[in-house]
């Protein structure tokens, strides 16, 4: 487990808010820490409580997927902003979070504002990813966070984007519990797969035409 030490200096430097605080009154559960505050305002039930990533796994994520200065990044369900905001120290189009849930929506607003370092443009989208427009996307981040009813229908509406605009895309599920869901989908392949140094899995997945004109150009190599 990283060092909480670890965390503010990261914070510090970026000049961000990530963590999440503990309500006054609160009783934490020993087995259970405490990730934020559980929403239920939602069509399937099936949102999780606000978690994120340590900033050691997100730089590895980064370094794996290589963003490049023409892609849109946008993390679905970015809670308080802390992928999104490191993705966008990187030179890309645009760096895009969307997150259900106001309060958190409002959090990511702020430390997209006071972020150090910038070198993408960051826009906060206070919405359901199942039914934002997706279409400018070319990496969509995900890190656990809803059920297989949700992730279906946030595959389906990033299906949609790419009738409507064709393009190379990757997903990147972190903890990808509920890659079954994943699975039958004929337009989208898993091209690499590893485990954090958490041991939580972590999947790619890129749209069927992307992968196979990746497929032909290594044969021809």
């Amino acid at each position: 487990m990283l060092s909480p030490v670890w965390t503010q200096c990261n914070e510090s430097m970026l000049g961000i808010r990530t963590e999440p605080e503990i309500p006054a009154g609160f009783k934490l559960d020993p087995l259970e820490p405490w990730k934020g505050q559980f929403f239920e305002n939602v069509k399937n039930h099936d949102n999780f409580r606000y978690s994120t990533i340590g900033y050691w796994y997100i730089r590895r994520i980064l370094r794996v997927v290589k963003p490049g200065p023409e892609d849109v990044f946008c993390d679905l369900g970015c809670g308080m902003g802390r992928v999104v905001c490191l993705a966008a120290q990187r030179p890309m189009r645009k760096c895009v979070g969307i997150e259900l849930q106001e309060p958190l929506c409002r959090i990511a607003e702020r430390n997209a504002a006071g972020l150090r370092g910038k070198k993408a443009p960051i826009q906060i989208i206070c919405g359901d990813v199942a039914t934002a427009d997706l279409s400018e996307g070319t990496i969509f981040f995900l890190f656990n966070p809803f059920g297989p009813d949700t992730l279906r229908e946030t595959m389906e509406n990033i299906r949609g984007s790419l009738s409507q605009k064709p393009r190379a895309i990757k997903i990147l599920y972190y903890h990808s519990k509920y890659r079954y869901a994943l699975g039958p989908l004929d337009w989208l392949v898993p091209t690499r797969e590893f485990s954090s140094f958490g041991g939580q899995p972590v999947t790619i997945w890129e749209n069927q035409p992307a992968a196979d004109n990746r497929a032909s150009a290594e044969r021809a190599a």
